[in-house]
């Protein structure tokens, strides 16, 4: 017995001693209370999170030792307007709450911050926030605020493409700092979860709306100049058959229906030929968002879709670098510091020789002989030739310039600027025979001289000025003025002789000036309410100035000169709120009403958006709105059936286009699988097309245009499959879609309905990006079924219409923290596979004994680039 109470006496005595904790010894003399709480940490193992930029405004004067962690966090904050919570084995610091009247309703607590990327500090706009389960978008300056109206902790969930997604566990607070990383790093304020680095896409979280990881742009085949696009083409639903390099076709929208901003600027686009290089300099890319239809009540102005790209806001902490060498072209970066909070960036590009002269050294020369086919006329069917060209001149340059200061409490002003412009030459000479055949003569040769001439010069300017205010950490109010200009200028000459003297030679010119201004003045507010309410509320003013300058002389003697001014004013406000219904539903709802103040109408524009999330793996979403678009392109379309389209605004003679969009979607997503299914249907009216028609009137000929009035349906299907693993990323995609069109002459109601000129009924996507370690291995391949057009000016020949196209890259990352590169080989068209640009063929009608020539050019050939980028 007495053993027994011995052996647990010394166990006791034992556990006890075991179970003593090291006393924690504080000597602080007018220190800064962060200070403190990092020695602590160190010393004595302590977890903290905090507001860094709130415990350093404190200093403390203690010097003692304490039993226990929790006496020593009692001492320092002691006399301070600070207090503690503790969850686990983590101190919570936080503001102590000051003592308001009591009132009857619930109080509120919240939660504020700003995301931002770790080294740079750049803010990280529109990252995914879920809080206590209800999600959240961060506002362009990567802020945003939440309300509860519970006195609660917050479990933040903060994701955005491309890094490490941020979870923990907070109590309320305003204005805290929340860094994103693409590695796993601790912070002040948290640890960042080693998570897997979302690497492709974010889709299916609302209907119509994809944002894309623009930092796997680099890795996929291409060239550094045109990344941007090339990314943009494998998406679903933006086609990529056909290879348009001025304009996104999206959802079976025309030309100039969607449009691409940067930096809230209306971007126009340049010519790009053979999609070499794009208006936007990848350098200056931090965030691309996707709005295919069925977007919300802030977003105006266009009936098809929108690409909204944010530009970088420039490094504040130390000047960096960055230069990229292709066969293209080359491009340099600088980003420099200026005073404590703020930046300047400049960068420049520039074409370095002649892309496309084969007398020198040159990756864009025709890789097959420039070729024509003769096709034999008979009493039933003209005569056609083809001949395949390649334009002898093309040089590229622009300038950005962005300076960014940071204020208080997350406050930003930008400055953005932009000015670039191009130069196109195509010449061509043709001599060949046609063989007519007739009854009275028999089969006899006619020897043809045949010459084209084609230049293009476009200008492309613009400017943004923006301030975001925070206003007490709840109405986050932004102020936008922009500018955007272009203009386009062409001359063609299109000559034939024959040295038959009963046939007719041809002879006309054309000179064209188009020419296109969009201004306008915004203020956008955004308000949060409790428990994921979001109202978004603002107004403004535009104004749409466009130009057309159009003569045409021909082999008659006749001409026509046309010069039509447009002018466009408009005032608009919106609404919106976002709610959740119950536990699972969210509806956000809203409308824009546009003022004219040309015409004096007002168009109200109603939208709704629905998610449902009918498991944590499974999500439903749908979107309804009415969409109206004031300035866009107009198609003309002259004798020979040839388009162009020219930028016009809404006036007595030009019909404003209203459209209604339908979206439904369908998204699945568990252990990296992600799988999209969208559904549309939209309806788009008061399309216009300028016809040039030509009339005997007396005995003269009589060249008028005339204009055509009509509407457009559109539907299709898409489907997005996706899976990471280890690194790895592999998605394919699929549309099935239909566009239709009727026009008639003004006057007369047009009925029936016929295939739009880019309609395709099947386009399929298939990218894969395999990473190992340092080195990067990717590949896509692009299949169109053919669009339209093609099927009209190609109907015997159907090897021309469809598209394929195959690319491949290796990339090799190097060096260290200060000087980082890249290089390797991408390699366009690995086959050689001959596809058409939709944009670049022209219909020739010589005479009506000599037939027609069709000329065009083909898309990318097969290209290899190597190339080098250096940062530092």
């Amino acid at each position: 017995m007495i053993r027994s109470t011995l052996i647990i006496l010394l166990l006791a005595l034992s556990l006890s001693g075991l179970s003593q904790q090291v006393p924690v010894k504080i000597d602080a003399g007018n220190q800064a209370l962060n200070a403190v709480l990092i020695q602590l940490r160190d010393q004595y193992g302590f977890q903290f999170s905090y507001s860094e930029s709130e415990v350093s405004k404190y200093k403390v004067n203690l010097k003692g030792s304490f039993t226990t962690k929790d006496a020593a966090v009692d001492a320092l904050l002691k006399n301070l307007p600070l207090q503690w919570k503790k969850r686990g084995d983590v101190f919570i610091i936080i503001p102590v709450k000051k003592q308001d009247k009591p009132i009857e309703t619930a109080a509120l607590t919240s939660i504020s911050g700003r995301i931002v990327e770790a080294g740079t500090y750049e803010p990280l706009p529109f990252s995914h926030i879920l809080i206590n389960n209800q999600q959240l978008v961060s506002d362009v300056m990567g802020g945003f605020h939440y309300l509860a109206s519970a006195d609660s902790s917050f479990r933040v969930r903060i994701s955005h493409l491309g890094y490490q997604l941020y979870d923990t566990l907070l109590l309320a607070s305003a204005n805290q700092q929340f860094i994103l990383s693409p590695s796993s790093k601790t912070l002040n304020e948290i640890t960042v979860q080693n998570n897997p680095i979302e690497k492709a896409t974010l889709i299916g979280d609302q209907g119509g709306k994809m944002k894309i990881n623009y930092t796997i742009s680099r890795f996929l085949p291409g060239q550094g100049d045109n990344s941007v696009f090339n990314l943009l083409r494998l998406m679903p639903g933006i086609q990529a058959a056909g290879e348009q390099s001025t304009d996104l076709l999206i959802w079976g929208s025309y030309e100039g229906q969607s449009q691409i901003t940067f930096d809230e600027f209306t971007v126009f686009g340049l010519k790009n030929f053979n999609d070499n290089i794009s208006v936007v300099n990848p350098f200056m890319v931090k965030n691309i968002e996707i709005y295919k239809g069925g977007y919300e009540a802030r977003y105006g102005n266009r009936v098809g879709g929108l690409v909204n790209i944010s530009g970088k806001n420039g490094n504040m902490l130390k000047p960096s670098f960055h230069f990229n060498i292709n066969p293209t072209t080359l491009n340099g970066m600088a980003e420099i510091p200026l005073f404590k909070k703020s930046s300047l960036i400049l960068a420049y590009r520039q074409t370095y020789y002649n892309l496309y002269n084969t007398d020198d050294f040159n990756i864009y020369a025709p890789t097959r002989p420039v070729s024509g086919k003769n096709m034999v006329t008979n009493s039933k069917r003209p005569i056609q030739f083809d001949l395949d060209v390649y334009p002898d001149d093309y040089r590229f340059r622009d300038l950005n310039l962005k300076y960014t200061i940071q204020g208080r409490r997350g406050d930003q002003f930008t400055l953005s600027a932009y000015r670039g412009g191009d130069h196109f030459e195509l010449a061509a000479d043709a001599s060949f025979q046609r063989e007519i055949r007739s009854k009275n003569f028999g089969s006899r040769k006619i020897p043809i001289e045949l010459t084209i001439l084609n230049t293009e010069t476009n200008q492309q300017n613009g400017l943004s000025l923006f301030y975001g205010k925070n206003w007490n950490n709840k109405l986050v109010t932004q102020f936008i003025v922009t500018h955007s200009g272009f203009s386009k200028q062409t001359s063609d000459l299109i000559q034939s002789e024959s040295t038959d003297s009963q046939l007719t030679s041809k002879l006309e010119r054309s000179n064209l000036l188009n020419s296109a201004i969009d201004n306008n003045l915004r203020i956008e507010n955004s308000l949060p309410g409790k428990n994921g309410v979001q109202t978004d509320f603002g107004g403004g003013f535009y104004q749409n100035v466009a130009s057309i300058q159009h003569n045409n002389s021909f082999m008659d003697a006749t001409s026509l000169d046309s010069v039509i001014n447009f002018s466009h004013h408009r005032a608009f406000l919106y609404f919106q709120q976002g709610r959740p219904i119950g536990d699972k539903l969210k509806v956000k709802a809203g409308a824009r009403v546009n003022y004219l103040t040309n015409t004096k109408q007002l168009m109200i524009e109603p939208r709704i958006q629905a998610t449902f999330p009918v498991s944590d793996n499974l999500k439903l979403n749908a979107a309804w709105g009415i969409y109206r678009q004031f300035m866009y392109k107009m198609t003309s379309v002259d004798r020979e059936n040839n388009y162009t389209s020219l930028w016009v605004t809404a006036n007595n003679r030009f019909q404003v286009l209203s459209a209604m969009h339908w979206v439904g979607g369908m998204n699945y997503f568990k252990n990296n699988l992600s799988i999209n299914l969208e559904a549309y249907y939209k309806t788009t009216g008061n399309l216009t097309q300028r016809v040039l028609e030509s009339r005997w009137v007396k005995g003269e000929i009589v060249n008028n245009y005339e204009l055509y009035r009509g509407d457009a349906k559109t539907w299709g299907i898409d489907t997005y499959v996706k899976k990471e693993y280890r690194g790895h990323s592999i998605w394919t995609s699929y549309s099935l879609s239909q566009a239709l069109e009727r026009f008639a002459p003004a006057g007369i109601k047009a009925t029936t309905y016929t295939a739009a000129p880019h309609d395709q009924r099947h386009e399929f996507k298939i990218a894969a990006l395999l990473n190992f370690g340092n080195f990067y291995l990717s590949g896509n391949y692009v299949y169109g079924s053919g669009m339209e057009i093609l099927r009209k000016v190609f109907a015997d020949e159907t090897n021309k219409v469809s598209y394929h196209r195959f690319d491949a890259a290796f990339t090799w990352r190097f060096g260290k923290e200060k000087l980082q590169g890249e290089t390797g080989l991408s390699v366009l068209n690995v086959f050689d596979t001959q596809n058409l640009k939709y944009a670049n063929i022209k219909n020739i009608r010589i005479s009506q004994e000599l037939g027609t020539v069709r000329v065009y050019t083909d898309a990318v050939p097969f290209t290899p680039i190597l190339f080098l980028k250096m940062s530092f």
